[in-house]
């Protein structure tokens, strides 16, 4: 739980390191390999003394795992175990503090199973003007479009992030308020102000295993541009902040 030591852990070995869903922080790594040669740093990332050089892993008779030699004593070895994965927490840090993402939509009623990478094209159990049954996603811009007199409006609207301009110059992109309406033809398809529904935590984390759900509370309506921005990154703590403070819409 030290948040210091564990930012270094993780500038240091990257997403190999990460707060799992039952509140542990472990390494994990594809191959026994990779997990050998980053152990060996470990002590040098710790503040502890540098273990010694020159020991390589050992298989761990009867078992998938391997075990590493760090000093004289045979006896001082860092285990190398074979195992699943968990799921990296759902919780982001804001100012050191883990928070659980509460967006806008949070109080629209759950019907559909919500689960890790889920997409938000599950049904919503309402019905449309057409008598259909709306997806999640399309349930989410319709309670968005009736809470701004049909119009779209971002959820993080006043978000800046780098980008490049015209001339692939960097600069910086605003989110606007007000975002183009799929329902009207003359808008094409890839428009960049085009509303997406957006995973807060994003549906897979930095290694590629499943992350963020389907959940409404983790839903945020947001433009085109900057969902590619977002995509498959970090939630950053501003953004977090940001959506938390949008107050819940009623559907």
């Amino acid at each position: 739980m030290n948040v210091a030591l564990r930012s270094k852990y993780i500038a240091a070995f990257g997403s190999a390191c990460y707060m799992s869903e039952g509140g542990t922080f472990d390494c994990f790594y594809k191959t026994w390999e990779d997990a050998c040669e980053e152990a060996v740093k470990i002590g040098e990332v710790s503040g502890n003394a540098p273990y010694d050089e020159g020991y390589t892993c050992q298989p761990v008779a009867g078992t998938e795992d391997y075990s590493l030699q760090v000093g004289s004593d045979p006896a001082n070895k860092i285990p190398i175990t074979y195992a699943d994965a968990p799921l990296a927490t759902s919780l982001i840090e804001i100012k050191s503090v883990p928070t659980e993402v509460s967006g806008p939509y949070r109080n629209l009623v759950e019907v559909t199973p919500i689960k890790p990478e889920k997409d938000f094209y599950c049904s919503s159990g309402q019905v449309g003007d057409d008598g259909k049954t709306l997806s999640q996603r399309d349930w989410i811009l319709k309670v968005n479009r009736k809470a701004h007199k049909g119009e779209i409006h971002s959820d993080l609207a006043g978000f800046t992030w780098p980008c490049k301009d015209e001339n692939c110059k960097p600069t910086t992109c605003t989110e606007k308020l007000v975002l183009k309406d799929p329902a009207d033809p003359k808008t094409p398809d890839n428009d960049p102000d085009l509303p997406q529904v957006h995973h807060v935590v994003p549906r897979k984390d930095l290694r590629g295993c499943p992350w963020g759900t389907n959940a409404y509370k983790n839903a945020a309506v947001i433009s085109r541009r900057l969902n590619r921005f977002l995509w498959y990154n970090y939630p950053p703590e501003k953004e977090m902040a940001q959506i938390n403070n949008v107050p819940p819409y009623t559907p």
